[in-house]
């Protein structure tokens, strides 16, 4: 046997120690019991790898469920939130909402109004289909309204169920307001959010009308705007306040308009200089910025946009300070402002919208609390306004709001195609909405969604200025200086007659009448009675004047009562002898015209409080016309919800040759029939036409005649000036029957239940 052999042997016996040495007497079992500690060592560290292993995977799989726990629980959040949108977007959109002729919504309007508006709201959700195609499940009761399953992201899993309610003095409000909760869900998680709604009687307008609007130089819309048919045309047109007074601008901004229509290259691609109509161009549209740099436009302002506005104060400003001071703008040839109209207008955007305090002496007195909040509010007047100093303090914009327009782009530039021009040559000036997201101009708008102009809607509301005139008024007074609470007759009459044309100055007259002169009277609640067809020279007109005219017009020939403004000029025309003529002067003798309607002029005249005049079926052109010429002011002391209401009378307010004269402040609505404006005016409130028998109405001077769309050489005095302000603080008279807007308190947002 060899050496190798017996140590093999013996190694296997376990008589050899770790050395490799056999030992005699070496303990049987001693390695074995090491071997053992070291499996146990190995077996501990497996178990510790798999619990860190397990506790590894647990926590995974809780962060992923927590993960998407937070997921489903931002998911609701979001769909809760976008039930409260949801809403809002279709309360602006609904057209079923209740009408009411109450200017203002009380807390008991809004309780009469709630089944109604409650009801409403129900059609309205009844008519959205789910993320199955079938109907949402709308559930009415007596005190809520709700929709069960409202999906707007099916592909989320998401969904939101609707609660709408009239609040009580137990919610701590009152009945004007109305509660929308939404409890959005994702995978049976749950979130919660409401916001309160009020009831609002308001015109979201600044000018809305049925016929095309013509905004002229130095005419400033501070708010939206609207024409609500579609098949006139052009809806707007709109000139620039900075062409009119110096050669060298007027080319620059040419240059810029045509630069704005025109296209570029960027990125190697060929595109538009600028997309859209607000003819302004944003220093954060990379493509659009850099092609005007290009160009060599700047934002000289520094407001992030690039328009006209910035090449009039480039050109004007001399000492580069961004402001524009009087000196600077002064014409050295002649030693006055280039445009004193212009300069004025820009630098008194923005005054204060509301005062309580009537008589100015601090304090809170009876009848001065109009919004019921007892607390005396004034709105202080904004930095920068009437300081004599042009800048970024006034805001300046052509129009500061929304253009929203019935007809198509498509219809429209189909319409200028034949003239060689395209919409870009309708607008002109910065149209700039308080809203980003808002494009300059929103196409396509269906009428009824923008505000209810059917003439009938405001027959009461004259009716309830009826009643404040007259014997109604008070005790008849007369003397030679004043005429109080009395229907005008011929023979009140102290200034003769005299023979004239309407429109008054204009080279397009329409017709010539025989006028009896009231001068330098006093007239107070006075109702001026169809057919009198007056002159007023130099009068004063206190508390609330009202001009009484046909209601009913027949269709010539027939006995049918005619809505038609071409039946309402032949209803017009008709002659008791002879044939019309518009240098024909009609009298009593010769007219129906004239007996049946009152075609008036008020000439240096004051108005300090409301006139109103009667409803008619259709609009009758010449035959009722209310002209206000020389330096007629109105200075509103009676009814601040309104300064006229004549829902089918044609106005033209304002001088044809000096068109600067007779600074005037209408506040509250204005609603007319048609309304030239000229001269030095501020509208605090809203301009309405309801009739659509005009050719257009004319904000601003257009030229020396009704037909003129081109101002031309500046007249006597300027331009003029006219800011129109949209004012959500001014109510309005009781007595038109208009829908109730929902208007979100944004306060009131909560989230839970």
């Amino acid at each position: 046997m060899s050496a190798t052999t017996l140590i093999t042997r013996r190694l296997s016996r376990g008589r050899c120690g770790p050395d490799g040495l056999c030992r005699r007497h070496a303990k049987p079992g001693r390695c074995a019991r090491r071997a053992g500690t070291i499996a146990l060592i190995t077996m501990l560290y497996l178990i510790l790898l798999g619990t860190l292993t397990l506790a590894m995977f647990v926590s995974a799989t809780t962060n992923v469920q927590t993960s998407e726990n937070f997921s489903r629980v931002a998911r609701a959040q979001a769909s809760a939130e976008t039930g409260l949108r949801w809403m809002d977007f279709r309360f602006r959109q609904m057209t079923t909402r209740p009408k009411t002729d109450k200017g203002t919504v009380s807390k008991d309007t809004g309780k009469v109004l709630w089944p109604a508006l409650r009801d409403a709201i129900a059609a309205d959700l009844a008519t959205v289909r789910g993320p199955t195609g079938k109907p949402l499940d709308v559930r009415v009761e007596t005190n809520r309204v709700r929709a069960l399953g409202a999906c707007i992201d099916a592909a989320s899993g998401a969904t939101f169920d609707i609660t709408v309610r009239p609040l009580s003095p137990m919610d701590g409000s009152d009945e004007r307001f109305i509660r929308v909760t939404v409890e959005g869900r994702s995978y049976g998680t749950r979130r919660v959010a409401s916001m309160d709604f009020e009831m609002k009687k308001q015109v979201s307008f600044a000018v809305v009308g049925k016929v095309p609007l013509q905004v002229g130089r130095n005419t400033i819309i501070d708010g939206p705007i609207a024409m609500t048919t579609p098949t006139k045309y052009p809806p707007i047109y709109v000139l620039s306040d900075f062409t009119h007074f110096h050669p060298g601008l007027k080319t620059k901004i040419q240059a810029f308009n045509a630069h704005l229509e025109g296209v570029g290259v960027w990125d190697g691609k060929v595109i538009k200089n600028h997309d859209g109509f607000d003819n302004r161009i944003s220093v954060n549209n990379a493509a659009e910025y850099a092609l005007a740099k290009a160009k060599g436009y700047g934002d000289y302002n520094g407001d992030a946009w690039i328009d006209e506005y910035d090449l009039f104060l480039a050109e004007f400003d001399s000492n580069r300070d961004g402001q524009l001071a009087k000196t600077e703008f002064t014409n050295t040839l002649t030693g006055k402002l280039y445009d004193e109209n212009l300069f004025n207008a820009i630098d008194s955007i923005g005054g204060p919208r509301f005062n309580e305090d009537k008589d100015g002496d601090g304090i809170l007195d009876t009848g001065e609390d109009t919004n019921g909040n007892g607390v005396l509010d004034i709105d202080p007047p904004r930095a920068g306004y009437k300081d004599g100093l042009i800048d970024n303090r006034d805001g300046y914009a052509k129009i500061r709001g929304q253009i929203t327009l019935a007809t198509t782009s498509a219809a429209w530039e189909s319409n200028l195609a034949p003239q060689g021009q395209d919409i870009h040559d309708m607008i002109a000036g910065p149209i700039a909405s308080p809203d980003p997201t808002q494009l300059a101009i929103k196409f396509g708008a269906p009428s009824n969604s923008m505000f209810d102009l059917q003439a009938a809607n405001f027959e009461q509301a004259t009716l309830n200025f009826k009643a404040k005139t007259g014997a109604a008024a008070g005790t008849m007074t007369k003397t030679t200086t004043l005429i109080a609470n009395k229907v005008l007759a011929a023979a009140d009459a102290n200034g003769g007659t005299l023979n004239e044309r309407t429109p008054y100055g204009s080279t397009s007259w329409q017709a010539t009448y025989a006028r009896p002169v009231f001068r330098n009277l006093t007239l107070r609640n006075v109702q001026i009675p169809k057919g009198l067809n007056a002159l007023f020279d130099n009068c004063k007109f206190e508390g609330v004047t009202y001009v009484d005219m046909t209601r009913d017009i027949i269709k010539p020939g027939t006995s049918t009562v005619t809505f038609n403004k071409d039946d309402g000029m032949n209803w017009s025309k008709r002659m008791r002898s002879g044939t019309f003529s518009n240098t024909v002067t009609l009298t009593a003798t010769n007219s129906y015209g004239f007996t049946d309607g009152n075609n008036l002029r008020f000439n240096d005249c004051t108005f300090e409080g409301p006139i109103a005049g009667g409803y008619a079926t259709a609009y009758t052109h010449f035959t009722n016309t209310w002209e206000f010429t020389g330096a007629t002011m109105f200075n509103n002391k009676v009814d601040q919800t309104a300064t006229i209401v004549a829902p089918q009378t044609n106005m033209e307010m304002g001088s044809f040759t000096n068109p600067a004269l007779a600074p005037s402040t209408l506040v509250g609505v204005v609603v007319a029939g048609n309304l030239d404006i000229r001269g030095s005016t501020t509208v605090d409130g809203s301009i309405i036409i309801p009739s659509d028998g005009a050719g257009n109405t004319t904000l601003s001077y257009f030229g020396d005649n009704d037909g003129a769309t081109d101002p031309g050489a500046m007249p006597q005095g300027g331009y003029g000036k006219l800011v129109v302000r949209f004012n959500p603080y001014r109510a309005m008279p009781d007595g038109i029957l208009t829908s109730i807007d929902l208007v979100p308190a944004i306060g009131t947002y909560r989230e839970g239940m």
